[in-house]
């Protein structure tokens, strides 16, 4: 299976990825989404707000999954293997 950037690419250039493909992509970004939405529903009802450091390192982490998830078979990121 392609990675999930070579789907995407695909589907912006108006290109028809296989349904598996979008069937997997989907998935990858229902999983993404709801890691951040977590993240950011536990940050906004805390009583404190984190640390600025604390913040930044999520943001980061954030910007990792994203990244990896683009450079990985949506498969493969789902843990289904090769």
């Amino acid at each position: 299976m392609r990675t999930l950037y070579e789907i995407v690419e695909d589907m912006q250039a108006s290109k028809m990825p296989t349904h598996e493909e979008c069937y997997y992509a989907l998935q990858v970004y229902r999983s993404m989404f709801n890691i951040e939405h977590r993240k950011y529903r536990e940050e906004l009802t805390r009583k404190e707000r984190s640390s600025k450091w604390y913040r930044e390192q999520s943001a980061e982490l954030s910007f990792d999954m994203y990244k990896a998830a683009l450079s990985t078979s949506p498969k493969e990121w789902m843990g289904e293997g090769k």
